[in-house]
């Protein structure tokens, strides 16, 4: 009986020590009532100047280390896209959502990169658009041209875990 209580304390020891290690290997990124989980070493991006553009509105941009804003004329693309990394850009529209968009979260895992999807990016990239609890959003990924499976696997995770999350 020794014996077998002590491989099930070592086994409950190992299984806390992958789950502490996993936790730690993402991160929630919240703003603007919005959050995603983030891989390791991803960070929230100061959202680029829009200009005149204020329908949608950018409420999260989150990336690998080297992300940034920078100028142009796109909404989506205005963001420096690390070469091995990528980049998340949640817009949100105001008012109610349309009643064409899709309101099931399955929407985010069936997701393909196509290069040059994006006006003012040449990489690769992916949008989708969901409304959630009533409001209208859209879900855009950028992928630089080095970045590895696992790179973009976990890029796509932050895609599938976008969610709308209470202010305050």
């Amino acid at each position: 009986m020794g014996r077998v209580r002590a491989s099930a304390l070592g086994l409950v020891a190992a299984l806390a020590i992958v789950t502490t290690a996993a936790a730690a290997s993402e991160a929630v990124l919240r703003a603007n009532g919005v959050a995603i989980r983030a891989p390791a070493g991803w960070d929230l991006v100061t959202p680029a100047d829009a200009g005149p553009v204020t329908d949608p509105r950018t409420v999260l941009v989150a990336g690998a280390d080297g992300a940034a804003p920078r100028r142009s004329e796109c909404q989506v693309a205005a963001y420096r896209v690390p070469v091995d990394g990528a980049v998340v850009v949640v817009l949100r529209w105001a008012g109610k959502a349309p009643e064409s968009f899709p309101t099931d979260r399955e929407v985010l895992s069936d997701l393909r990169l196509r290069r040059e999807y994006f006006e003012c990016f040449d990489g690769r990239g992916v949008s989708v658009q969901i409304a959630i609890r009533g409001r209208a959003y859209q879900v855009n990924l950028m992928v630089g041209d080095r970045a590895t499976v696992k790179d973009v696997e976990q890029a796509f995770a932050a895609v599938r875990s976008f969610d709308v999350v209470r202010v305050g």
